[in-house]
């Protein structure tokens, strides 16, 4: 994730009766490999839109960019300003309060030129480039995210620069969408490596995870940087697979409060491939869990709630080999609740190496969807496809009625829902809860006068399920 990966974890909805089912949509994508992919609901209508991007070689440049969903079909805007990257990696996140998501996009562009933009979104389906002036980038992850705890969304990443090598840089926000680089030396820098936040600690500021592989150091590298709180950071001493050329996510998955880590790619001797789940302590370190999740390198990890029982499952896809030998994984793993997971035992997803996935509600139908781009088999052969979750529901649950008012909010909002409600909280666009409170209520009141403007999450929690519900705040 490199995108709005918390709303996407956090979006656990409907209770569903019977087995784990998806289909293959056929919409109208590009088939691409070095790719991007990110869903995002750009034009606020409830559904959601897709940024995807990538080296196609039935086109043989690169191909991609801002698609919107239209009902049936994905379809590529052609005046959203947004320019197409392969080697890349973007994030979604409304850094200027005004209720619409913008975007940091990262990589080559089609003049095979490094870029590294942030676009502001208009609100009229345009994007405006805002020459921020950070230094270009490519094989490595972006982010928005407020890590000197300014309440306004500052820009990290790593990658490979082609004129100073390995990089990992930050850029911090002055709250007017001026970006200014604060310079971080302890940070080495990652080629094709991972940057993954989250506030593991529970301080109440947000620290990373940094993966993939140093050239000056020569090694693999997987580490915890952890914030001082003023938006500097100092390395952790929590040990952890060391490896490059994989994915790593944040989840809390066993729903303890203290957010989990998996993590997969390739290390040892650079043959080795394992898929670690690190469940944490809460005290500053981590267990290795003896999960059999299949071990895979160019891969892509999505912790999101599948089945919809409340709990995060798992999406693996990636290479148990050398790519190219056939040997692939594209899984869902079902969290059983008691820290073990088992194959959901859908089949029909595609494989996906060089590539990239995201999960999400596209439809808006209350299910996790799949978007998987990437080499397809051991042919180099490139495919994109969303695929959807058509499990069937279980009807005597759908029917509980949430509203929410009013919105925008300002000072107070209210829930209104069919069900008790016995909790609520809310999150940031980059995942940091910002209040929670326990309820037994139908209606609730809540008190946003210390929230500053811009979009959060609210989980909320009745007798039954959990809903999630997008709030903008004046």
């Amino acid at each position: 994730m490199k995108r709005l990966s918390i709303f996407l974890v956090l979006v656990s909805i409907f209770a569903l009766a019977n087995a784990q089912t998806f289909k293959n949509t056929h919409f109208s994508l590009p088939d691409l490999y070095l790719s991007v992919s990110s869903f995002a609901d750009v034009d606020n209508d409830g559904d959601l839109d897709l940024y995807l991007a990538g080296y196609s070689d039935d086109v043989s440049s690169v191909a991609g960019g801002l698609y919107i969903y239209e009902g049936s079909d994905y379809v590529l805007s052609e005046s959203s300003g947004l320019p197409a990257v392969f080697m890349g990696s973007c994030f979604w996140a409304d850094i200027n309060g005004d209720g619409f998501l913008d975007i940091v996009i990262m990589g080559e562009d089609a003049s095979y030129t490094e870029i590294t933009e942030v676009y502001q979104n208009n609100g009229d389906g345009t994007f405006t480039s805002l020459n921020a002036g950070l230094l270009p980038a490519e094989q490595g992850e972006i982010n928005f995210v407020d890590f000197d705890g300014d309440n306004d969304l500052d820009i990290a990443y790593t990658g490979y620069n082609s004129d100073d090598s390995d990089i990992t840089k930050f850029y911090k926000n002055n709250g007017t969408g001026v970006f200014t680089e604060a310079i971080e030396s302890n940070v080495p820098g990652m080629n094709w490596g991972r940057m993954k936040w989250a506030d593991y600690d529970n301080d109440n500021d947000l620290d990373f995870l940094l993966s993939g592989y140093n050239n000056e150091l020569d090694t693999f590298y997987t580490k915890i940087f952890k914030n001082n709180g003023d938006g500097t950071f100092v390395v952790s001493n929590a040990n952890f697979f060391q490896c490059w050329l994989g994915d790593t996510e944040w989840g809390d998955f066993n729903d303890d409060g203290n957010i989990d880590l998996v993590i997969s790619g390739t290390g040892g001797d650079g043959t080795e491939r394992h898929t670690y789940l690190y469940k944490n302590n809460g005290d500053g370190t981590f267990t290795q869990l003896d999960v059999a999740f299949p071990g895979v390198s160019h891969s892509s990890l999505e912790w999101a709630d599948f089945n919809n029982d409340s709990t995060l499952d798992l999406f693996i896809v990636g290479e148990t080999t050398t790519p190219g030998e056939g040997n692939s994984v594209s899984k869902i793993f079902i969290n059983n609740g008691d820290e073990t997971f088992t194959d959901s035992g859908v089949d029909n997803l595609n494989y996906s190496f060089y590539g990239d996935a995201d999960a999400g509600d596209y439809d808006n139908d209350g299910k996790i969807d799949l978007v998987i781009t990437g080499y397809l088999n051991p042919n180099y052969e490139s495919a994109s496809a969303v695929f959807k979750n058509t499990t069937d529901l279980n009807i005597s649950e759908i029917n509980i009625d949430v509203s929410i008012y009013p919105t925008p909010a300002n000072e107070f909002f209210t829930i209104k829902s069919s069900s008790t409600i016995n909790k609520i909280e809310i999150f940031d666009i980059s995942g940091k809860k910002i209040l929670s409170k326990n309820a037994n209520s139908k209606r609730i009141k809540m008190n946003i006068q210390n929230l500053t403007s811009g979009l959060y999450l609210l989980k909320i929690q009745t007798t039954s399920k959990i809903i999630s519900k997008k709030l903008i705040v004046e």
